[in-house]
């Protein structure tokens, strides 16, 4: 790729080039990860960029902007905040997309020109969404459920939701939290020993998981020298009854708390990354282990 042209696809990504060194949209210059990926099997590849600065891309710290090669010309067909991953669907020949941003997760889908949104938070559907025979297949209970007892084999019963535990942490807490996911306090911002120059981190969300009225938190950080393509890493931490905190799991990827359950009524955990197999990981009563993969909720294997 000629000079030009590597600059005219930065530029179109949001990243113009300033003296030789591309800038975010802060002004600040940038690295991100760039992967050139055939998403419509035209045979041409397109371009996806990465990135991660906590101040510039809130709340969650990242950055994504997907490019396609139109005519001699880069241009994007999406881009914004969060998490971006490719689904084994098609539209209009593109790969649907499932976008990811502090705990709004929501599909897009190809409409001829860029990808648009076709679900909302909660996995429904938009009202301008493409024809029913075409839509993603539904997060909440289906039309017609199983018996209760055909599912208590698989886990058991979820705790009812607990109302005690705090939306957001009191400075105590917080602090304990991180020491808890390995974190340590360098001038005014928590840290891991990730020395990534696009270093973003923080708390995503607090909630009582397992139903015991103690506050659980989600702790992500990203930079992809650290964690790849997929940009993340997550901590899950919980208080307590005697006030400590204590780290349940943790490591590279996108976790998404599903409704099966394993001991003391922790939720699995799928962590979602790059490809469409994923591991899901459930409590034992001692420490997360992978228990299936699955994507979508039906299960698959990784290839060889």
């Amino acid at each position: 790729m000629s000079k030009p042209e590597m600059a005219q696809l930065y530029t179109a990504a949001g990243f113009p080039i300033v003296r030789d060194q591309p800038v975010n949209r802060c002004g600040k210059p940038a690295k991100p990860g760039v992967k050139l990926v055939d998403l419509n099997g035209d045979q041409q590849p397109e371009a996806l960029f990465v990135d991660a600065d906590a101040d510039c891309y809130p709340p969650s710290g990242r950055y994504f902007a997907v490019l396609t090669k139109d005519g001699g010309t880069w241009r994007a067909v999406t881009s914004g905040t969060g998490s971006i991953q490719a689904l084994p669907r098609k539209t209009a020949g593109w790969l649907d997309m499932r976008v990811s941003d502090s705990g709004c997760t929501a599909e897009h889908r190809y409409d001829g020109r860029a990808y648009k949104a076709v679900t909302n938070c909660s996995g429904e559907p938009l009202l301008a969404q493409a024809p029913a025979a075409r839509a993603p297949a539904p997060r909440g209970p289906a039309a017609q459920p199983p018996a209760p007892e055909a599912r208590s084999s698989q886990s058991p019963p979820a705790p009812a939701p607990s109302t005690t535990a705090p939306a957001k942490l009191e400075l105590a807490d917080e602090a304990a939290a991180f020491k808890a996911a390995g974190f340590k306090k360098r001038g005014r911002e928590w840290k891991t020993d990730c020395n990534d120059p696009n270093y973003s981190g923080g708390i995503e969300s607090v909630a009582d998981l397992n139903g015991d009225g103690l506050p659980d938190a989600v702790l992500v950080e990203g930079g992809t020298g650290c964690y790849g393509m997929t940009g993340q890493g997550f901590f899950l931490v919980t208080k307590l009854a005697d006030g400590s905190w204590k780290l349940m799991t943790g490591g590279s990827g996108i976790p998404e708390f599903l409704k099966t359950r394993g001991a003391e009524g922790w939720p699995d955990v799928s962590v979602g990354g790059p490809g469409f197999c994923f591991p899901v990981m459930r409590w034992n009563g001692k420490e997360y282990k992978v228990q299936r993969w699955e994507y979508e909720g039906k299960a698959c294997k990784l290839p060889r």
